[in-house]
């Protein structure tokens, strides 16, 4: 799709920020350019749904390095130089226009565990920190110390610890009741040099067991096996357009499941299972994908939009030229299908703009 925006902006520090938003005797402040005014990372989890008549804002900010934080974290670990050199955690911030593949592959690269199971996902290290983008069992929050912001509202900078960004399945406050007031500039990453590998989710032990062979386990190889498991599933950006996932996983009451469960083994026969994982308190998260595959829109094309043929969760721009109208419509279709066999309502990961 193509659509433009009015102006856009790419600041390379805080003290860019702090001119943008009028505390550095500069002409031209965030108050003269259009609005509204959004900040972006690499767009790959937006849906723009025509041109953008004001100011988009996108982070310039692009290093990595070790930090010693001074204070005591939830399980009592200080997190001093000493506890470092120790290899207990060490810590590292990331700036956030950093992509976050590129942190990831540099993690591992030193044989560093904690990003490894986020590789291969688009985006940057800032917005990693809003969306709270997660896989195979690890989210951002897992490896989240602290997210440093600039304030907009108050012009100066503030910090929050993971604990205080209200973080959730793809949420955070950064996306709900503090929305556009706080810009990410960077955040510090809790990483390890002895944790080990997450791998129990679905297959990714077996992969990552079978890829080592006789040969031990490390972060690259959980990351090359990762990256390799996307690249089976996933289109490439480059070639075909996308979104990445475009609807969240429904985290569903258990009696909603075994009512999914029912219908699929009505359809199926009692043998079937419907793939699922406990989320605790008596809820139960579905893969959308297999729902909407079970619905039929696996592969499905119409015009310049469809539903790619290797994942149902990923709806393409299948020419290039699908408009934003075409996009909608197969996501309200797909929605509209799901809630009528199953009853559950899938909600979108895409943000609209």
């Amino acid at each position: 799709m193509k659509v433009s925006a009015a102006c856009v902006v790419e600041y390379d520090s805080i003290d860019d920020l702090y001119v943008l938003y009028g505390k550095g005797g500069q002409d031209v402040t965030i108050s003269d350019l259009p609005k509204p005014v959004l900040h972006i990372g690499e767009g790959s989890n937006l849906l723009f749904t025509g041109d953008f008549p004001g100011t988009l804002l996108h982070s310039g900010i692009r290093f990595i390095r070790q930090v010693f934080p001074g204070s005591a974290d939830a399980s009592g670990l200080t997190a001093d130089r000493e506890s470092q050199e120790r290899g207990a955690s060490v810590f590292y911030e990331v700036g956030a226009g950093v992509p976050m593949d590129e942190f990831c592959a540099w993690a591992a690269a030193k044989d560093l565990w904690g990003p490894e199971n986020l590789s291969h996902i688009p985006g940057e290290a800032g917005a990693s920190a809003v969306q709270n983008v997660g896989a195979y069992g690890v989210e951002a929050k897992d490896i989240i110390y602290s997210v440093n912001c600039f304030d907009t509202v108050l012009c100066r900078t503030v910090s929050f610890r993971s604990e205080e960004c209200g973080y959730g399945y793809r949420e955070s406050l950064f996306k709900t009741d503090r929305k556009g007031r706080y810009i990410i500039t960077s955040v510090v990453f809790r990483l390890s040099e002895f944790s080990g590998p997450v791998l129990g989710y679905g297959h990714l032990k077996s992969a990552v067991e079978a890829a080592a062979g006789q040969g031990g386990v490390t972060p690259s190889l959980v990351r090359d096996t990762i990256i390799g498991i996307r690249r089976e599933k996933l289109p490439d950006v480059s070639e075909l357009g996308s979104a990445g996932s475009f609807f969240k996983n429904p985290v569903v009451p258990r009696s909603a499941y075994e009512k999914v469960l029912s219908i699929a083994r009505l359809e199926h026969g009692e043998g079937c299972n419907v793939p699922h994982f406990e989320a605790g308190s008596g809820f139960v998260k579905i893969p959308a994908a297999w729902l909407i595959e079970q619905c039929g829109w696996k592969g499905y094309s119409e015009g310049n939009a469809g539903v790619y043929s290797r994942q149902p969760l990923v709806i393409v721009n299948l020419t290039g030229n699908a408009s934003p109208d075409e996009i909608i419509s197969l996501e309200n279709r797909i929605m509209a299908s799901v809630k009528e066999k199953f009853d559950i309502l899938l909600h979108p990961e895409v943000e609209h703009i």
